[in-house]
């Protein structure tokens, strides 16, 4: 899967961009959780990419149109709130549905529906293929709802001190804005107990996903840590690893 993932969504190896632009560089490690689950941390770096200086020097520059482009591409790839509605309305929707179909099999168990193939003429209303792609889009939005309020929606963990580990709920924007003072931008996120992610990364993977852009110098350098921490992480014990097969069997 991570082969493909590299492969089909970062444009490696490919004579096409990927879904983030063309991919320069990549790396990312697997980490493996007590309960023997596996998730993959990696940075990407994206060709031509400007430095975060450079940015700032361009967000803040009156004549310029970069700070629209920059916004629509970040928007474009980067969210943090639902597609159909509130967390509310969503979590309406999906108990509507399993009133409709006891039985039926939630997104984050099955593979994603792949899109028809699209008209090469702009959308009408006498085209049946123009009516299925929109049909596809309305499930896509609501499938990936589904998905997100499954995996991506944050349950407290809290410490001793009552305070959430995760560091949630997240601050909220309602618009991408950007401070005059710094030239930071403030991204768009409406919910604050999920994640910002790409859509088709998550609709894709069918379960949790989590998706930044690092737009200062101190995240960058946080986030390399990070992922460095984990790749120097000391292997897991092997009596805790029995211990965690023996408790998924128990279950």
């Amino acid at each position: 899967m991570v082969d493909l993932f590299i492969k089909h969504v970062l444009g490696v190896g490919l004579d096409r961009p990927g879904l983030y632009g063309q991919t320069s560089g990549y790396y990312g490690t697997v980490e493996q959780q007590g309960r023997l689950t596996l998730h993959m941390h990696m940075l990407i770096w994206i060709k031509n990419s400007l430095t975060p200086q450079e940015i700032r020097d361009k967000i803040m520059d009156p004549n310029s149109d970069f700070q629209k482009a920059m916004v629509e591409y970040l928007e474009s790839v980067h969210m943090g709130e639902f597609m159909t509605g509130s967390m509310e309305s969503v979590k309406q929707n999906i108990a509507e549905e399993d009133h409709k179909n006891p039985s039926r099999v939630p997104p984050t168990e099955t593979l994603p529906e792949p899109p028809p193939k699209k008209c090469d003429h702009s959308t009408k209303s006498d085209c049946d293929q123009c009516q299925k792609h929109i049909s596809w889009w309305i499930r896509f939005k609501r499938t990936l709802d589904e998905i997100l309020y499954l995996s991506n929606r944050h349950t407290c963990c809290t410490d001793k001190n009552g305070n959430c580990k995760a560091r949630f709920p997240r601050e909220t924007h309602p618009e991408t804005v950007v401070d005059p003072s710094t030239g930071a931008l403030i991204m768009k996120k409406g919910e604050a107990w999920i994640n910002t992610i790409t859509p088709a990364v998550t609709y894709l993977m069918c379960g949790n996903t989590d998706v930044t852009s690092l737009l200062s110098g101190t995240a960058i350098k946080s986030v390399i840590a990070y992922v460095a921490d984990y790749i120097t992480k000391t292997p897991l014990k092997t009596h805790v690893m029995f211990q965690s097969i023996q408790q998924v069997f128990e279950r």
